[in-house]
């Protein structure tokens, strides 16, 4: 297919086809940039009981019906492949183009329907056209319905079938008496099916309906003279509404007062209580379209009981990604959703005290996600010192702990059960992560128990402590690789077709959460040899700048997030930079995350079963942010009065720039809400700090130096202040800080030319071998002769877009 070219960010589906290949999708570099070829986002509200999916192909999908358009002389039907939210970051879908010399746009978004409230979400939008030009111009557009196209639609069709009866009222579309859709009614023509007018009711027989077909299409066409515009309206119910009184609010709604009504409450959702400042909008958008991605995965349920989901891909609760999902809401000031996270977290206990996600054991008992709820119920109490009612969920954690005394105390090596391989890693044996996990919710526990004054359990938690952190050492010094990597399983795990999964080994053994050595378990110090040189194994398997999942099969968007944070801890600051720069650059238009099931260097397409937008892939996204701006870290956990605020530890250079900001405002942590802001000047900063600490206060606040600055001096109000591996410490009676600094000479120099080298420098999936195995092909990083090691460019997103970009052009054009 041809694109046409007078078309601005968007590409044409030619009538008869169903789908365009990957190399048709263009990047239009005038548009907000997305990773995924064919990006799927969402409208609704928070607890919808189901999302409208908006295809990247421009159709509004509910599960029940697609409303789709076509535009101009041709009709040919839209592509919004970069079609953006409201600001950034707002629900309110929206992109443009040119056709035929008339300028369209698109708007889209979603309001609860009146009397059904959010049970069902009514979706409004509005095509304008504009004539910029200087001579009269026909605006030409068709709007219809379709069951389902087989292409990128996630959700099941329900209502379909070869019995079902249309009928067109004045504007509105029926199916078996219930309102499908309200058209603009200024259109001239409507049709049955294309190429047949429509007289009376039809059956989807008698038309020869397939879900791919369309139906009721509507045809507009009006001259706009010079300067004139019009616009169409159209209403689309997330779910068919039969309810006569219902089905009026739905006829009457006004469009520009409800996208009213909805901006404000997302709004004050996202930045009412909470919110971060950031110089740089791809990375501001990202946080609050992160946090509206989280919020469009809670459901309804049918029998009224609310929950939170991961999203399109996976319309279930899991507790493993509940703990990152609550400290996304809490940290930006949303904690009614991480209470709900948590109380039906609780209700997974089993019998002997066990927390079960049983959506990941498969009908099986293991201990996937025990440490994790143990870690949620502690961080939730921090967060929002809600002493009522961890009250109340008390005796479940005493339950649980039970639990973990009594397994490491039966087992051969004083650690949780083995488990089978269920996901993630796909090993069978003792799953390292898991260990890692329980330890970490064991830590948070004393540290609550200490908070609601508990002193009946203190000691023998303590003593807990001491003893399964020593047999988890054991483990990791008894299985640790020659080059100080962590491995996935300790002692004697199984993996390929040793496993009860009979899978081949390239399939199995996957790195996932292994990596949390230093961040947030504190098991080792982030410089330790064995946090580093994991690192270090793990990212050899590194493609397009993210981590890989079956051994570089596959991309692995959020999981990167892991490292990340093991580089954050550690102050280097650089790396965990380029590693977010590379997660963010892995998301569609409005910031929606995957999962995997994308190979790397090749089309950008992911498997239509895995769509965006990922709920624990925003969640993490959103939870990062935050602590690049403000993170707690430190003694041991458990121990408050060592335990550090770091504000502010990872700064990019496009940032620091004289006059810009970064800034906070009632920021959650673990001691209470901190606002503050981050001024920088010719040479310099300052630093304004106000918090409103609870009973507890941080050890100290501390400032890291960029790592393209170099200290010269600094001023503060702080009773104590003093320098300790490149931070400013402070005392945290601090209010204000000035820095001075200087840039580091040298600093930017080859930046481009080392992200291009750190891509080549990666080993790559080449296939299993004949036994199953991985068959890795070494990486080698080089330099072409027209890339240039001696720029001077700042690292920053639009940096590392350019390096990719031309290293994806290079590897999928066959260049050497």
């Amino acid at each position: 297919m041809k694109i046409i070219k007078t078309c601005i960010g968007l590409a044409f589906l030619g009538l008869g086809f169903s789908t365009l290949m990957a190399q048709e999708l263009k990047d239009d570099p005038a548009k907000e940039w997305c990773y995924l070829k064919k990006s799927t986002t969402v409208l609704g509200m928070p607890y919808n009981s189901q999302v409208t999916e908006v295809t990247y192909d421009g159709a509004l999908y509910t599960g029940y019906i697609e409303l789709n358009f076509a535009a101009g002389s041709k009709v040919t039907p839209l592509l919004l492949r970069q079609k953006t939210f409201l600001e950034g970051w707002i629900p309110v879908v929206g992109d443009t183009w040119k056709e035929d010399g008339l300028d369209y746009s698109i708007q889209m978004f979603a309001a609860p329907s009146m009397q059904e409230g959010i049970s069902n979400c009514l979706n409004f939008v509005k095509i304008s056209v504009k004539n910029a030009t200087e001579s009269a111009q026909e605006a030409r557009l068709v709007a219809s319905l379709r069951g389902k196209l087989d292409d990128s639609r996630f959700v099941e069709l329900q209502g379909f079938t070869s019995s079902n009866t249309y009928e067109v009222k004045e504007s509105a579309v029926y199916r078996d008496g219930k309102l499908l859709c309200w058209f603009d009614p200024s259109f001239t023509k409507v049709e049955a099916v294309e190429g047949k007018s429509y007289v009376q009711p039809y059956s989807s027989e008698s038309v020869q309906l397939t879900p791919a077909t369309r139906t009721a299409l509507m045809y507009y066409q009006k001259m706009l003279q010079p300067g004139q515009s019009v616009d169409y309206f159209f209403k689309l119910p997330s779910v068919p509404v039969e309810d006569r009184k219902v089905v009026n609010q739905v006829l009457a709604a006004d469009y520009d007062a409800q996208l009213a009504s909805t901006v404000t409450f997302w709004k004050q959702q996202v930045v009412g209580n909470t919110h971060f400042e950031i110089p740089e909008d791809r990375i501001e958008d990202a946080q609050r379209a992160s946090m509206v991605h989280l919020l469009l995965a809670t459901r309804t349920a049918a029998d009224g009981s609310v929950l939170q989901t991961d999203g399109l891909p996976y319309p279930r609760f899991f507790l493993t990604s509940g703990p990152h999902m609550a400290l996304a809401y809490m940290t930006n000031g949303c904690k009614d959703y991480a209470k709900m996270i948590l109380e039906n977290a609780i209700r997974f206990q089993e019998p002997n005290g066990m927390y079960l996600d049983k959506s990941l054991s498969f009908g099986t008992k293991i201990p996937t996600a025990h440490g994790h709820i143990l870690y949620l119920a502690s961080m939730y109490y921090l967060f929002t010192q809600d002493r009522a009612l961890l009250t109340e969920l008390f005796p479940s954690i005493v339950k649980a702990i039970d639990y973990l005394r009594q397994e490491i105390s039966t087992n051969k090596y004083g650690l949780l059960p083995p488990a089978h391989p269920y996901d993630n890693e796909m090993i069978e044996g003792h799953y390292t992560s898991t260990n890692l996990w329980a330890i970490l919710g064991l830590r948070y526990s004393i540290r609550l128990a200490q908070e609601l004054g508990r002193t009946d359990v203190l000691a023998d938690w303590k003593a807990l402590e001491k003893q399964y952190s020593s047999h988890i050492l054991k483990a990791i010094e008894s299985s640790v690789q020659a080059d100080g990597y962590v491995p996935t399983g300790l002692y004697d795990f199984k993996t390929g077709k040793q496993t009860s999964s009979g899978l081949d080994e390239y399939r199995t053994n996957c790195d996932w959460e292994n990596m949390l050595l230093a961040y947030p378990t504190e098991l080792f110090q982030p410089k330790h040899t064995y946090v580093q040189s994991t690192l270090k194994h793990i990212r050899k398997n590194y493609a397009e700048g993210i981590m890989t999942y079956r051994h570089g099969e596959f991309l692995h968007q959020y999981i990167t997030a892991n490292l990340i944070e093991q580089y954050m801890v550690a102050g280097d600051s650089r790396q965990a930079l380029i590693d977010f720069y590379h997660l963010i650059l892995h998301a569609g238009s409005t910031h929606e995350g995957f999962e995997n099931m994308i190979f790397p260097w090749k089309d950008r397409l992911v498997d239509p079963r895995c769509p965006s937008p990922h709920a624990w892939a925003a969640a993490k996204t959103a939870f990062l942010i935050r602590n690049f701006m403000l993170h707690e870290y430190g003694g041991n956990i458990e121990n408050a009065s060592e335990r550090d605020l770091y504000i502010y530890p990872v700064v990019s250079p496009v940032w620091a720039t004289p006059g810009e900001h970064l800034a906070m405002v009632n920021a959650p942590s673990e001691f209470g809400w901190i606002t503050s802001r981050l001024d920088f000047t010719k040479n310099g900063a300052t630093l304004t700090y106000s918090p409103l600490y609870n009973e507890d206060h941080p050890r100290s606040v501390r400032f890291r130096i960029p790592y393209f600055k170099e200290l010269k001096s600094f001023k503060t109000d702080a009773s104590e202040s003093y320098i300790e591996d490149n931070c400013i410490v402070l005392s945290p009676d601090f209010t204000s800080l000035q820095i001075q600094w200087k840039e580091v000479k040298n600093v930017h120099k080859g930046t481009f030319a080392k992200l291009l080298k750190a891509y080549r420098s990666c080993d790559s999936f080449g296939g299993p071998d004949e036994k199953g195995y991985p068959r890795m092909i070494p990486g080698k990083a080089f330099l072409l002769d027209d890339e240039d090691a001696s720029l001077v460019e700042p690292l920053n997103f639009e940096l590392v877009k350019k390096a990719f970009v031309k290293e994806f052009d290079r590897r999928t054009s066959n260049q050497k």
